[in-house]
């Protein structure tokens, strides 16, 4: 009888196979997953790391961020400070050219006017004066003694610089704006001030003739006359000498001031009114042939200068007037609209 065949060995081998197949397997998810464990954990210090570096630069930008805002205001400070300032410089600007406007519109409307109008009060004093074309030099004495009536009062406004407050000085720049409105129409006119030394208000130094009706022209003039300040004395000797070397000789000279020449006094000695004489019996031969015209303000403790002016004015065929204390300030605060120049020439 045949033996059977044993069959317990290939079912032995089979579950061997199975049996390692299982285990390679497992051994391979073990490592697997060894290996995602420790990708994970580097990721995870990765990402660590870059959150310690982002917070130190946020902690940089903030700090960063804290020492610029003390910049910021102060630079926002001096933008508003700059900001101010430069309100206030245009609201400074806006009120001359307001105030230049005024005054053009005034001498405008001080033009000559035909005789059939209404003369202003001005031409009481105006008409006589002889102003003659086709040049015309008004000189605007320019001494401390312009400020007041008398010594003292003159001597406590120039040492407590209060000429804003001078009437008289006032009056004189009045005055001097008065005449340079009525000067007739063809004629050219120099304004000098009269000082220690004598400087062009009107134009330049090389050529101080300019035209009356020229805006421009008359603008400038304005300004400088209202930028004028009174000191030191009155050299009268140096302002004629100085009008006759003028390439283009006046026809006629008006001087504006309150009395006798103050300049050059000696070093030695107080300027008596006999000293004041003689300086101005001294400038008298230096004066331009010319009709000589003078609007005097009287200065107290100098009797002899309208005697000795009118005999000047009188001996050149020109006029001396002594205007009472309401003129020129009344006329030039009115309004100037309702003003009407002078008929005729002065």
């Amino acid at each position: 009888m045949r033996k059977r065949r044993e069959a317990h060995s290939a079912a032995l081998s089979f579950m061997d196979c199975i049996c390692c197949g299982f285990g390679a397997v497992l051994l391979l998810f073990i490592l697997t997953a060894k290996k995602q464990l420790i990708q994970l954990d580097a990721n995870a210090a990765q990402a660590q790391a870059a959150g310690l570096a982002l917070n130190a630069a946020v902690s940089a930008a903030q700090s960063e961020l804290n020492s610029l805002e003390p910049v910021a205001a102060q630079s926002s400070a001096n933008q508003s400070i700059s900001l101010a300032e430069l309100q206030a410089e245009q609201a400074h600007l806006d009120q001359q050219i307001a105030s230049r406007r005024s005054s053009l519109d005034g001498l405008a409307n001080t033009a000559p006017q035909p005789a059939s109008q209404r003369p202003s009060a001005d031409q009481n004093y105006l008409s006589g004066l002889r102003l003659r074309g086709p040049r015309a030099v008004i000189l605007l004495e320019s001494s401390g003694s312009m400020l007041a009536e008398n010594a003292n009062t003159a001597l406590k406004m120039i040492q407590d610089k209060a000429q804003a407050s001078s009437d008289k000085w006032a009056r004189a720049k009045a005055a001097l704006r008065a005449v340079i409105a009525a000067i007739p129409k063809e004629t050219q006119v120099a304004v000098f001030q009269m000082g220690p030394v004598t400087t062009a208000l009107s134009g330049t130094p090389q050529s101080p003739y300019i035209d009356p009706y020229d805006p421009p022209a008359i603008l400038v003039l304005l300004e400088r006359i209202e930028q004028l300040k009174a000191s030191g004395g009155a050299n009268l000797s140096a302002a004629l000498s100085r009008l006759k070397q003028l390439k283009n000789r006046p026809s006629s000279v008006l001087l504006i001031g309150d009395g006798l020449p103050t300049a050059p006094a000696p070093a030695s000695s107080h300027l008596s009114e006999i000293d004041r004489v003689q300086l101005f019996q001294n400038a008298i031969p230096l004066r331009p042939n010319a009709p000589f015209n003078t609007i005097l303000l009287p200065f107290s403790g100098d009797p002899s200068a309208a005697g000795l002016f009118w005999q000047l004015s009188a001996q050149t065929d020109g006029v001396t007037l002594i205007p009472h204390q309401d003129w020129p300030a009344a006329s030039s605060q009115s309004n100037t609209a309702t003003r009407t120049p002078p008929a005729q020439p002065i």
